[in-house]
């Protein structure tokens, strides 16, 4: 370790470490920008799908169900697009291509997701309801999702979810990322 002597007022000599070491956040930077989206990933597609995460939820009007799943899809595009962007330096050479696809596909998918709701006024009541294009939804969330489950494995191969050799406590890596880190 390298050490640098400091003299205090006291005339005392005090030696304060520096380390050698490198710095290393690796599994900091795995948890929070790596398995972090991968947990919101399948939480926004929940909601995308469903208006909510979980059953017990209370029941909403369907607009505001439209509206949580328009928003979640969004959060899907984006989420998929920082994890991508997040594991591209770390990705195999035999692997890039298929990154690069995903992230081609994914920017596509953003740009005609303006088409996946409309708003409807009903003429009487003059209240405006959001609806889903639900077929141009299922469209979109059909090829995030293929994405979302595909980009695991070069993720993998990089060493990035799982080391070859380390046995792997998946609740407890699960209950760390959700407790935030």
């Amino acid at each position: 370790m390298a050490k640098n002597e400091v003299q205090s007022n006291s005339g005392v000599d005090h030696t304060l470490s520096l380390g050698s070491q490198a710095w290393n956040v690796a599994d900091g930077y795995t948890k929070i920008k790596i398995l972090r989206h991968l947990v919101q990933l399948d939480r926004y597609e929940n909601i995308a799908l469903y208006g909510s995460e979980d059953m017990e939820e209370l029941p909403f009007d369907d607009s505001y169900i439209s509206k949580r799943r328009e928003e979640a899809i969004r959060r899907v595009v984006t989420t998929l697009r920082q994890l991508l962007g997040n594991v591209k330096f770390a990705i195999k050479k035999e692997d890039e291509g298929k990154v690069d696809d995903y992230l081609e596909q994914v920017e596509f998918v953003e740009k005609v997701l303006d088409g996946i709701s409309y708003v409807e006024e009903n003429m009487i009541t003059h209240e405006t309801i959001l609806k889903i294009h639900e077929q141009h939804f299922k469209n979109c969330m059909k090829t995030l999702s293929r994405i979302k489950d595909e980009v695991n494995f070069p993720i993998n191969n990089a060493g990035l979810i799982f080391r070859g050799s380390d046995e792997v406590d998946l609740d407890k890596i699960t209950n760390e990322i959700i407790e935030g880190g």
